[in-house]
């Protein structure tokens, strides 16, 4: 495609990530037949830039779709976000890859080659980084009330104050109170203390690591409050160990209440350097 097609057409050139050559035989082979793109009407394809054995994988889009009411629509975006991850994933079968955001778009493959062009050096270091690597996700889920007990069971200053509690209606109400407040202080610093060492011996294992923001309930779907979110950057030589400390942190905390929960493997999307500058 030319810049004269692109002006033609009014059509952009969509982003999905880049890779190594690597990925041509599932860009270019039998097996893109199955590969759909955001915009199902227009094929993934590849944009080699030859000499520094990088390729963008790419495809075409109407800019005008990507409109701020249709960004924050979750029936229009939710498919589209599925398909994007999906060619990423492919990709990644076959190829270290570099991953960029979700409606990355320029106004022509010229464009984009100029910025592959300003940004190849890190590109190629990258790409080089990542390879043999893949990004796994670690949450932590916790039953407060179930956490709240135990912590409360194992501190004995919590157990004096519960002892003492004045049979009096009045004063027992203020006592308790201050016991409440008591309880939350330590279950807050168990959580820090435990997520804190489950980084760290988690961390052991993997080349790099990441603390991402713990989402609400309403993101998670879950009654549990998410207490721990991680992105850990691991290879397949270290991933058995990775598991195996996993499940061991599982089996040491059962019974207080937290569950933890490993996917992947990911796109490396928390370990990349932003691809926005020179976004058209």
């Amino acid at each position: 495609m030319t810049d004269s097609h692109d002006e033609v057409s009014g059509l952009g050139t969509y982003l999905y990530c880049l890779a190594r050559p690597e990925c041509l035989s599932v860009v270019q082979g039998p097996a893109e037949q199955d590969l759909r793109g955001v915009d199902e009407r227009y094929p993934v394809a590849a944009l080699e830039e030859e000499d520094a054995g990088v390729v963008a994988v790419i495809g075409e889009v109407d800019p005008g779709e990507f409109s701020d009411q249709n960004l924050q629509t979750l029936s229009w975006i939710g498919p589209r976000a599925c398909r994007h991850e999906a060619v990423v994933e492919r990709i990644m079968g076959a190829s270290p890859v570099l991953p960029v955001k979700f409606g990355t778009i320029f106004r022509s493959r010229a464009s984009l080659k100029e910025f592959l062009g300003r940004h190849r050096e890190d590109i190629v270091r990258v790409l080089d980084e990542l390879r043999d690597k893949t990004e796994w996700s670690v949450k932590g889920y916790l039953v407060e009330a179930e956490a709240r007990r135990i912590v409360a069971a194992a501190d004995p200053a919590i157990q004096s104050r519960l002892a003492a509690l004045s049979p009096s209606p009045g004063a027992r109400y203020l006592e308790q109170k201050q016991l409440d407040a008591m309880i939350e202080t330590a279950l807050r610093a168990w959580v820090e203390r435990v997520t804190h060492d489950l980084h760290e011996v988690l961390a052991l294992h993997a080349v790099a690591s990441t603390e991402l923001q713990c989402h609400a309930g309403a993101v998670t779907g879950r009654p549990e409050r998410m207490v721990f979110n991680c992105s850990f950057l691991v290879t397949p030589a270290a991933l058995p160990d990775f598991r195996a400390v996993l499940s061991d942190q599982q089996h040491a905390h059962k019974g207080t209440g937290l569950t933890l929960e490993l996917r992947g493997p990911w796109p490396p999307y928390n370990f990349c350097p932003t691809l926005s500058e020179g976004e058209s």
